[in-house]
């Protein structure tokens, strides 16, 4: 098959997004597959990405213009505007659209897949209507703001062929939304190889973490959404145990008041801030970690939840509802309330009591090999012969283009203004 991945965000961010395109890419070219990708160019930004895209992962990537996003910073903006890579699109011969969002780029995927008479199905990534509230400057609109983000994904997963969502979680939320095409729940696979090679040991020597340290570690972004105050508050609540540090791998736009409130906390000795990482670097803290945390309830799979139980690691989380099947609660960690003193006493639990530990931690290996990316591509596969195949049975804008093809050779007068 060729397809075609169309994303508003691409390398060198990295969030579970970008790191969900890039391992269902990486398995479906494995797998014989070319995959086309559609993204944005690199923006400047005061955040600093760290995993540049290597020269191999930039082959079949079409890039467009962009800005820096002024309610995310470090995120773009990219105006889907390029004579050259449109007249290019209809020669890749695409057999399907995948899109990874439904803004700028993922909407002139839809224009693709319309003028190409070919599928489209997307991934419901993140969770718009809820980050809206956020992000948006003016308190005074905020909910309303979210009330239009969400009449816009109606209206914009209602028209794809079909809608991945990562999690029960999510699928549940755009069912309740108003969404009535058919949802398929399909987490993003784990890279298990990946998992062979990390070096805790390594991470701690650089960052000066001795052996006598327990780790409670964070991997993700720096903002008000992912609820990392939480942790914080967790932080000073185990002040007085001088074994535990917290380690945050991320950055974003909270990170200066965070670091702010923690200097104010004085726990400036038991949190360490290390940015954005490489991804082997990333791998390591994984592995140097004792316990990994989560307290984000706007996460739509929490990507970073499975590469912690890939390396063996037991997680306590705030509790979150079908978010994932990655932790199961009282097997491989704890799902607990959003409070201070109950998250803070399961971390002690595991840290206290090694058969326990160790036990939640050989969970952990096992639950992981169910969600190879080799496993969840499998699926994908099958779900794209699926909808290629209803496609060409079942769909009105197959139909449509025929008749209009007939009469008024629509089709080639569009492809015309596109190439």
């Amino acid at each position: 098959m060729n397809i075609g991945f169309f994303t508003d965000c691409y390398l060198p961010q990295i969030d579970g997004v970008v790191r969900s395109i890039l391992l269902f890419r990486k398995s479906l070219e494995s797998a014989g597959h070319q995959v086309f990708v559609f993204a944005p160019k690199e923006i400047k930004s005061e955040i600093k990405f760290l995993q540049k895209a290597t020269t191999e992962e930039e082959k079949n990537v079409f890039r467009f213009s962009a800005i820096n996003s002024f309610f995310i910073p470090g995120y773009p903006v990219a105006f889907p505007i390029s004579l050259k890579t449109s007249y290019k699109i209809p020669k890749l011969n695409l057999d399907i659209i995948h899109s990874h969002s439904p803004i700028m780029i993922g909407m002139f995927g839809n224009l693709v897949a319309l003028s190409e008479n070919i599928p489209i199905i997307s991934t419901y990534h993140t969770y718009y209507s809820e980050y809206a509230k956020h992000y948006w400057p003016i308190k005074k609109f905020k909910f309303a703001t979210s009330k239009m983000v969400k009449n816009f994904e109606i209206f914009y997963y209602n028209r794809v062929d079909q809608v991945i969502t990562p999690s029960e979680k999510l699928k549940k939320i755009l069912q309740e939304s108003g969404i009535e095409n058919e949802i398929t729940v399909l987490p993003t696979g784990i890279d298990l190889q990946e998992f062979k090679t990390g070096d805790g040991k390594r991470f701690r020597k650089k960052w000066g973490i001795g052996d006598d340290k327990k780790i409670l570690l964070y991997v993700g972004r720096l903002n008000t959404e992912k609820n990392v105050d939480f942790l914080i508050e967790v932080a000073n609540y185990l002040k007085n145990f001088p074994e535990i540090i917290f380690v945050f791998v991320g950055d974003g736009k909270s990170r200066a008041r965070i670091e702010k409130k923690v200097g104010n906390l004085n726990l400036r000795d038991k949190v360490l801030f290390c940015e954005f990482l490489s991804r082997s670097e990333t791998v390591d803290a994984f592995f140097a970690c004792d316990v990994f945390v989560f307290s984000s309830k706007t996460d739509t799979q929490g990507l970073v939840l499975g590469e912690a139980v890939a390396a063996g690691k037991p997680v306590v989380m705030v509790k979150d509802e079908g978010l994932n099947e990655m932790v199961v609660d009282g097997k491989n960690g704890f799902e607990v309330e959003e409070k201070v003193p109950v998250f803070a006493e399961k971390v002690l639990k595991l840290l206290r009591q090694p058969d326990l530990y160790a036990e939640m931690a050989e969970n952990s290996k096992e639950i992981a090999t169910k969600f190879s990316c080799e496993k969840q591509t499998e699926k994908l596969e099958k779900l794209y012969k699926r909808v290629m195949t209803e496609y060409e049975a079942t769909s009105w804008r197959r139909k449509m283009w025929k008749e209009l093809n007939k009469e008024y050779k629509v089709r080639v007068w569009l492809k015309k203004i596109i190439e």
